[in-house]
């Protein structure tokens, strides 16, 4: 090997060794900060078990390892030229000092046949031999001649330097680098596996050695690694020098050196090394996913432990009330009163006397005190609210598991695994469908039993009162018949004797409840305890597939069965007699007084294209298995799981809270179209933005623009006798630090005459004094807009919030969000042209239905524009067709209104107002268009019964399904 090559050969030799001892560096330095966070986490061990330490140390542990791992592995993420892009220049850069091609003498060896040499090259060589000695004849005859002999010099060849270098101390060193590479994440994962381990192990084990013994990557290791490459290297030196003194002879292929194969070679090194790599990504991947799932499904059990030793602690406590406040009083109390009546006493007291005393006593203490709180106390249910908390929390525990996890079919995790060999599992659903149902029926029949025991207490504690009036009554009536005080005394022993049987029978009635409860809640506990603990260690993949997918069909033949029997009792008969007898009056009522009296004024517009289109729609919805209608119901979201984008509003909210805390004004007015999500922005704000102070939260419901009403409203919500205005301002200013939050703020408003009023009385209140009260409003977008122009109603809030569009991603994800809880699964149905389109064609199933679904929530939000109530309603109306499995969505199809374009111009003036207002009464809309209140009504009864408008709590709304087109009407017309 040339001097300037062998130098060249040793730096890159060193380089590689440093190269990988920083692989293994980063390898060691990622295990010791999960082992040093672990470390740090893992909770003291007491003699008693911590259940919520426990629970708290396993959530971290999963917060801490959530994204590490999170996505599963891509093939292109494993690209050679991307992981090791320093390795490539570093050699780049080295073959740059190699120079193309170096001019050598061969050596003697290549012009003799050699033993080594293949059968053709023993046949090609003698030619080679006879040229040369034939091209060497002048010079030996020469040398006969010259008296200082020369030596013979033989033919030269070519080395292409640079192409053998490569060749060897790069493409060589391919085949050890995927060893090496293999070695290094195989001892990497053996390591997680280890840390995993360690984590799951009580503190009171010795884990002090944990670093130094099992964290992998250990000196024998490194130096096998070392090992490695100085072999490798020691051999790629060897190789390369017995073929620099080959190359260029007939005894080397020069094809070896082609540019186009040792590309062609590293191209197929690069396939094969990503292929490898993803393949120990999905293991580690997979690894992290089983952990992060034990992690989640052991927090539950902790959470479980915790959450049932708790109730079974304050049942316990409890029941200590009950016997120190009520239980040893009564008994007390009934010895004492007996005490009163024994034979010991003076005979010459008088026992009449004694009588009225403890009646009196009794009246006063066990009857309207004593008696009249356990009741009172046995009453409340304690016990059976405590359950249902429990049943909540558990509830809102699992909700927040994630959907699904990867799994392998073995669990094991010490070889590369290919993507066929990962499927995935979800906690949440197998949970949520299988064993929450369970422990909600075990805990109903619980709570039903004490139910039934707690009534049974009540009539046996009112019967020790009963027991005892009725002997003192006794008592007395036997003395005033024939005054016979041992008769009397007898009476009254007696029956207190009964009494206090009576109570101790109470009392171990109780205790028998408590002892019950306690003893099923420890019952439910267990048996969840070891489900999950299966549900942990099952390593049969299929087996929880086929239980996920039972506890599903089940789930949703019970709630379709129930929904059918609910319609069924509820609705189908009473609805059918209704609708036919109202809708028949109401059309004959319309048709008689138009013909009376507004023959002339209003045309008759007959249209059945909302009314066929709605009965259409609904029996689409009716279609629909009930918790599917249910999870997109046009309502408030309180369960924030299903809470999707706004990130940007919600930032804004913050700011401005914290502005108000340091002392700036900073009021809210979020705006939005009616339907868009505003109140669920504000549930959302409420449970995720830290607030120092419990939010006062009011809605209103109808417009009124009388400030007395507004002043009312706020006085209430403030809890304040006074309405006065100035007064309200005072205790706002001088009171506590306060959030007041007014939904619906266009509700003060009125396009009148002097309509403005309330509102204008609200912009006082809150300027006055929004230094301390942070306050926060909501309000139509169409009413800001009016007011901005005749108000300008921003100028008078620091934070103007307008919901920002909704992309499409965020639309299908909130529709997805509900549509993973309900667990059908969706098929997006191909329009008639997507089966003639080639490009369509060529897709497989799982791209098409992303083109699909893709193609749909654009068209979706296209039409609903951001507005989600509007978006959901349409999704519900595209169903299709419903299994038990899956829902068939439609291509969206924008509903044709066309016909509202001619509507004249006063059914169009209706619904600006409508829009603009958020609904109106009767009275409103024919005030707000100086309308009489004859043509008003004609005019709402006209659309309502054409199915334009609805009615609500007798405000008039717009129809929510063609509440876009009347909107984009209206905008049409400059009326929005």
């Amino acid at each position: 090997m040339e001097e300037n090559q062998e130098q060249l050969a040793q730096q890159w030799h060193s380089f590689l060794q440093e190269y990988f001892h920083k692989i293994i560096q980063q390898k060691k330095d990622f295990l010791k900060t999960h082992i040093e966070f672990v470390k740090k986490q893992k909770p003291i061990q007491t003699d008693e078990t911590n259940f919520k330490a426990d629970d708290e140390y396993k959530q971290a542990v999963f917060e801490f390892i959530k994204s590490t791992y999170g996505e599963q592995p891509k093939l292109e993420h494993s690209d050679f030229e991307e992981l090791h892009a320093t390795l490539i220049t570093e050699f780049q850069n080295l073959l740059s000092s190699v120079p193309d091609v170096i001019v050598k003498e061969q050596k003697s060896e290549r012009f003799q046949i050699q033993k080594e040499d293949s059968f053709g090259l023993k046949l090609r060589k003698p030619f080679k031999i006879f040229f040369f000695g034939l091209s060497k004849v002048p010079f030996h005859i020469a040398n006969l001649f010259r008296k200082q002999k020369k030596p013979l010099k033989y033919w030269k060849h070519e080395v292409k330097s640079k192409a053998l270098f490569e060749r060897h101390f790069f493409n060589g060193f391919q085949n050890a680098f995927i060893e090496l590479n293999q070695q290094i994440l195989k001892e990497f994962t053996a390591s997680l596996v280890k840390l995993r381990d360690y984590e799951n192990l009580p503190t009171d084990d010795n884990h002090t050695d944990f670093e130094n013994s099992a964290l992998g990557f250990q000196e024998g290791f490194i130096k096998i690694i070392k090992s490695k490459i100085n072999d490798e290297y020691l051999r790629l030196c060897q190789a390369y020098d017995d073929e620099f003194k080959l190359v260029g002879t007939i005894e080397y292929k020069s094809k070896l050196l082609n540019p186009n194969r040792l590309d062609k070679d590293y191209q197929q090194f690069k396939k094969q090394y990503s292929k490898k790599h993803h393949c120990w990504n999905n293991t580690i991947h997979a690894l992290f996913e089983d952990w992060r799932s034990e992690l989640e499904l052991s927090a539950l059990q902790s959470f479980l432990q915790k959450s049932i030793k708790g109730l079974n602690n304050n049942v316990g406590e409890w029941n200590d009330k009950l016997q120190d406040n009520f239980i040893s009083p009564i008994k007390s109390f009934l010895e004492e009163a007996q005490s009163t009546f024994d034979k010991d006493e003076k005979e010459s007291e008088d026992i009449g006397k004694k009588i009225t005393q403890v009646k009196y006593i009794t009246n006063k203490q066990l009857d309207r005190g004593l008696i009249q709180k356990m009741q009172e106390s046995l009453s409340k249910n304690t016990i059976l609210n405590q359950m249902d908390r429990l049943e909540h929390l558990i509830g809102e525990r699992i909700e927040k598991l994630a959907n699904d996890y990867v799994v392998t079919k073995s669990n094991h995790f010490d070889r590369p695994l290919e993507d066929n060999e990962l499927s995935s599992i979800s906690n949440y659903e197998l949970l949520s469908f299988e064993i929450k149902p369970k422990l909600n029926d075990k805990l109903e029949a619980l709570k039903s039993n004490i139910f039934q025991k707690m009534g049974e207490l009540l009539i046996k504690v009112g019967d020790i009162d009963e027991i005892v009036h009725y002997v003192l009554s006794s008592a007395s009536n036997s003395l005033n018949a024939e005054p016979k005080e041992n008769q009397a005394s007898t009476i009254i022993l007696d029956g207190f004797k009964r009494a206090e049987n009576t109570a101790e029978e109470v009392d171990n009635q109780i205790q028998e409840l408590i002892e019950n409860a306690q003893s099923e809640l420890k019952k439910i506990s267990d048996e969840l305890i070891q489900e999950l603990q299966k549900l942990k260690e099952n390593e049969n993949v299929s087996a929880l597939k086929i239980r996920i997918s039972k506890a599903k069909a089940i789930h949703k033949s019970e709630a379709l069965t129930q929904k059918i029997l609910d319609f069924g009792k509820q609705y189908f008969d009473v609805t059918k007699k209704f609708s036919l007898t109202y809708y028949q009056k109401a059309k004959e009522l319309k048709e008689e007084l138009s013909k009376r009296f507004l023959s002339a004024t209003i045309e008759n517009e007959p249209n059945r294209a909302v009314s066929d289109f709605l009965n259409e729609s609904n029996q689409i919805i009716e279609g629909l298995p009930v918790i599917y209608k249910r999870l997109y119901a046009i309502e408030p979201l309180t369960d924030m799981v299903l809470f999707e984008g706004r990130e940007k509003e919600i930032a804004r909210i913050s700011k401005a809270y914290v502005a108000w805390t340091a002392g700036k004004y900073a009021s809210v007015l979020i705006t939005a179209e009616k339907w868009s999500g505003m109140t669920s922005l504000v549930n959302y704000a409420i449970k995720n933005i830290k607030f120092n102070n419990v939010p006062l939260r009011t809605e209103l419901k109808f417009n009124n623009p009388d400030p007395q009403f507004f002043l009312k409203s706020l006085s209430d919500l403030l809890e304040l006798e006074s309405s006065d205005k100035q007064t309200i301002i005072e205790h706002l200013n001088l009171g506590k630090r306060r959030i007041i939050i007014f939904e619906n703020l266009q509700k003060l408003f009125l396009r009148e005459m002097h309509g403005q009023k309330a509102l204008v009385e609200f912009i006082d209140i809150m300027t006055a004094t929004q230094r301390n009260v942070f306050w926060i409003g909501t309000m139509s977008i169409y009413t800001f807009n009016y007011l901005e122009k005749s108000l300008k109603m921003s100028a008078f809030f620091s934070y103007h919030v307008p919901l920002e569009p909704l992309s499409d991603d965020e639309i299908s994800q909130l529709i997805i969000k509900r549509n993973r809880i309900s667990g059908f699964k969706i098929k997006f149905e191909a329009l008639e042209k997507d089966s003639n389109d080639k490009k369509f064609k060529k897709l497989n199933e799982s791209e098409k239905q992303q083109y699909l679904k893709e193609r749909f929530f654009k068209d979706l939000n296209n039409f609903a524009k951001s507005n989600i109530s509007m978006a959901l309603m349409f999704w519900l109306l595209s169903t299709k067709k419903v299994d038990d499995q899956t829902i068939v969505i439609q291509n969206f199809k924008k509903p044709d209104f066309s016909f509202l374009a001619s509507l004249k111009n006063d059914r169009v003036f209706v619904l600006q107002a409508l829009i603009m207002h958020d609904g109106l009464k009767l009275e409103q809309v024919s005030n707000v268009l100086s309308y009489s209140l004859t043509k008003a009504k004609f005019l709402l009864l006209e659309l309502l019964e054409d199915g334009v408008l609805i009615e609500r709590n007798s405000q008039y709304l717009v129809n929510p399904i063609i509440y876009r087109n009347t909107v984009q009407l209206l905008k049409s017309r400059n009326l929005l």
